[in-house]
């Protein structure tokens, strides 16, 4: 038996990651187009036939691609959405949808061998009612592992650190630095959206929540997979992001993490406990 998990896409281009076992395989939303989706999961060895399921964490079009969305319900894969969530996408994509969509779930639920509970995170706009963070976990060897998956807020809370503690993978959202998001072309108001409790999580703060998570948590392999996600194009660089986040765990005395940056339209490597 093993817990797998893969980011195909990540940024505002696009998102989609995959978590799979022996029984099970579930889509983490569907940003990208399905030809692109298809494509990397065959390199992953897994078919469209094998999908279990999809999580979506909100209804941005970066985390759900229309036409993705559509093909996927056509070929009955069950969607599961948050009551409120679920108000976004219908009024969005039109109440035809809401025939391909599981009964809307409220916190944890079970997709075969992977349990799975929702939390709240902070990514809120006038379309986006609703935005959720996850954990995946199965049984392998006798013993349970963790998936913690954050990739938009706004803000970390105590809450958030509770439900992402002990998580042996964790994917977290690094979106911008301040520096460059200030001397952006960008709106003001999209600026002021972006930095606020509502928007996305500068470099600074994934580093200061992966350092609490890490200290917190008590199982001796916690986060030994670190991905950073979401990465701004404009407000942000892959490497700027790994360096900060390095630079403050080194400096709280952590240095047992294996850090990755996730990439727009470029598949990142593929985790496997087994």
């Amino acid at each position: 038996m093993s817990l797998n998990f893969c980011i195909l896409a990540s940024g505002s281009s696009g998102n989609c990651s995959i978590v799979w076992t022996e029984k099970a395989a579930i889509l983490i939303d569907c940003g990208c187009s399905i030809k692109y989706i298809t494509e990397n999961l065959a390199n992953l060895g897994i078919s469209l036939s094998n999908l279990t399921a999809m999580v979506i964490t909100h209804a941005h079009i970066d985390h759900i691609n229309a036409s993705t969305l559509g093909f996927l319900c056509k070929n009955n894969i069950q969607i599961y959405l948050h009551e409120d969530a679920f108000e976004d996408v219908s009024r969005k994509y039109g109440k035809k949808i809401e025939e391909y969509i599981n009964m809307p779930f409220y916190k944890n639920f079970n997709i075969k061998d992977i349990s799975i509970e929702s939390f709240d995170v902070y990514h809120r706009d006038n379309n986006v009612s609703k935005t959720l963070g996850f954990t995946f976990s199965s049984i392998v060897n006798a013993r349970q592992y963790k998936i913690g998956y954050t990739t938009d807020t706004g803000r970390i809370c105590d809450k958030i650190i509770r439900n992402l503690i002990n998580s042996n993978i964790l994917v977290i959202e690094s979106n911008y630095n301040r520096i460059m998001l200030d001397s952006s072309f960008r709106p003001y108001a999209n600026k002021k959206w972006v930095l606020s409790g509502w928007g996305h999580l500068a470099n600074e703060d994934a580093a200061n929540a992966i350092a609490e998570i890490k200290t917190l948590s008590t199982n001796k392999d916690s986060l030994k997979y670190v991905f950073l996600a979401h990465i701004s194009s404009h407000h942000n660089t892959y490497e700027l992001a790994s360096r900060t986040v390095q630079e403050a765990l080194l400096n709280k005395g952590i240095s047992d993490i294996k850090l990755f940056t996730a990439k727009r339209k470029q598949r990142c490597p593929t985790i496997k406990i087994s």
